[in-house]
């Protein structure tokens, strides 16, 4: 007889994306099971690239200190022409959400930081050496039938399963749903190695060299990540050869004293699935989506998905809102991935030039764009500016929209009534929040507007630019004012930190009630 197995939701994988969303589960304390056919995480890196919205979401995973330890965070970028001339450089500093806007990182060691994380939650389980080999559901349940490596079956029951096994993924294939876009065309070769000999050589560099695109990156630990470009005709057997790979590394440095960590050949995808949701069974990270890493964006974009569906499942399981809302989360997350992909597919058509006259045409307008600082910057946005969502769980209508309906706050140093100066998260609770910016919405709102916000379990904060004192905080830099501007100072906050509505006290009632009715319908 098969061995049972029951939770509230079962994650199919227990890469970056199923451990992410298991530890934010269970910091949403809902039964979690995690079931993978590997032994053990993965032991190679693959993702190199960790976005400030994925650092916020270590932060509320409460793994924010113990995982910065290892990632470089913010990094010099510059991008070479053929002649090795600088065409374009970016600093990659901090950002208006608390952290760095990008940070490298060492796949292997964060995966094995996220599940020693789940292991302070006795409600959450992984299982490696579970192998599922069917998922079904019913009315009222999702189901997943499979095998240990002992040969031992399993019979896994839940109201939600959630699918993170990548690209081949089970959970799609079995409910029948397409992917659309392209492959690129382009074969490239990766590798993955330790130097020490490059330990203070440049962090980021793209060479763009039509006769053979490459790029770099450093990591901690001595760690860096190389890519070049195979052409028309070349092939995977002869650039997998060491002496091959050699040739490649040695104008940059001394291939005998470099450790091989991992090399492989393979062409990148553009490609979304049709739905992410059937019924109790939902697909995440690479089963729902995969993309160039010219943005680096692919493993965050799938970190997003596990953020964005893991406090609408926790809010369904608990009965606080209706299942409705998990229809939401295809709305904010595939045409978000859309135009992520768009901007890694522009940034790689930046690179891969191979034709000598369109490699010059780049060189010249980088060069101008490059040469003055407003277009500079404007630059330096448009490669880390995350999309704002336009779909889904927010007061798109008046009162209640404003200019930030869909967007993430920002995360400002904020100072409480003793003189602890932290980011702002730190400070907020891990569900809704009734943010007032210059005002103090236990003060300011009516009785039905409070109990709004009693049904949706939010807590009320206040944030001014004056002295902190009892329960109002200090906005220490005025960076939380100057994103207010001129919109109402009341801020609805999702879990995730999205602003859903933003109104004034005379409009809060009805702004709440309409959300409400979208949350609770």
């Amino acid at each position: 007889m098969a061995r049972q197995l029951e939770a509230d939701i079962i994650i199919k994988g227990a890469g970056p994306v199923g451990l992410s969303m298991a530890n934010l589960l269970g910091v949403y304390g809902i039964r979690t099971l995690v079931l993978e056919q590997n032994p053990t995480t993965v032991q190679e890196p693959r993702a190199i690239g960790l976005d400030v919205e994925i650092g916020r979401a270590l932060q509320t995973m409460g793994l924010e200190e113990i995982t910065s330890a290892d990632m470089m965070q913010g990094f010099h970028l510059d991008y070479l022409n053929a002649n090795g001339r600088t065409i374009m450089d970016v600093e990659v500093g901090e950002s208006p959400y608390g952290k760095a806007q990008m940070s490298s990182f060492i796949q292997p060691v964060f995966e094995q930081q996220l599940l020693d994380g789940t292991g302070r939650f006795d409600h959450v389980t992984v299982l490696f050496n579970h192998k599922v080999e069917e998922v079904s559901q019913t009315e009222s349940q999702a189901l997943a039938h499979g095998v240990t490596t002992d040969g031992e079956a399993f019979e896994a029951q839940a109201k939600y399963l959630v699918g993170c096994g990548g690209g081949r993924s089970l959970v799609r294939r079995s409910s029948n749903i397409q992917m659309e876009g392209f492959s690129n065309p382009e074969a490239w070769l990766v590798i993955d190695t330790i130097d020490p000999q490059l330990d203070g050589w440049v962090d980021c560099r793209f060479f763009c060299d039509p006769k053979r695109p490459a790029m770099t990156m450093k990591k901690k630990q001595q760690h860096r990540r190389w890519e070049w470009m195979l052409h028309e005709g070349e092939t995977e057997e002869e650039f997998l050869d060491q002496n091959r790979i050699n040739e490649l590394l040695a104008p940059h440095t001394d291939p005998s004293q470099v450790t091989m960590l991992r090399k492989c050949v393979y062409n990148f995808n553009s490609i979304v699935a049709e739905q992410y949701r059937d019924g109790r069974l939902f697909i995440a990270g690479d089963a729902a989506h995969m993309m160039p890493p010219f943005a680096g964006q692919g493993m965050n974009s799938g970190i997003r998905d596990a953020v964005n569906l893991s406090w609408k499942l926790a809010a369904v399981v608990k009965g606080d809102a209706s299942s409705a809302i998990l229809d939401t989360y295809e709305a904010e997350r595939r045409d978000h991935v859309v135009k992520l992909t768009k901007v890694a597919n522009r940034l790689g058509a930046i690179i891969m030039p191979t034709s000598k006259v369109r490699a010059w045409i780049r060189d010249v307008v980088l060069t101008v764009v490059s040469a003055f600082e407003v277009s500079r910057e404007a630059l330096r946005r448009s490669f880390f500016v995350i999309p704002k969502l336009d779909d889904g769980l927010f007061v798109w209508d008046e009162p209640g929209a404003s200019a930030h309906s869909g967007e993430m706050i920002v995360q400002p140093k904020i100072e409480d009534a003793n003189g602890k100066q932290d980011y702002m998260d730190a400070f907020l609770p891990e569900g809704f929040v009734l943010m007032g910016i210059g005002a103090d919405p236990e003060a300011d709102l009516n009785s039905e507007a409070k109990s709004l916000c009693v049904d949706l379990g939010a807590e009320f904060i206040s944030v001014t630019a004056e002295q902190a004192n009892g329960s109002t905080l200090k906005d220490v830099t005025g960076a939380l004012t100057e994103w207010r501007g001129t919109c109402p100072p009341f801020v609805l906050l999702r879990p995730d930190r999205f602003t859903a509505a933003m109104f004034n006290a005379d409009d809060a009632e009805a702004s709440l009630r309409s959300f409400v009715a979208h949350y609770k319908a």
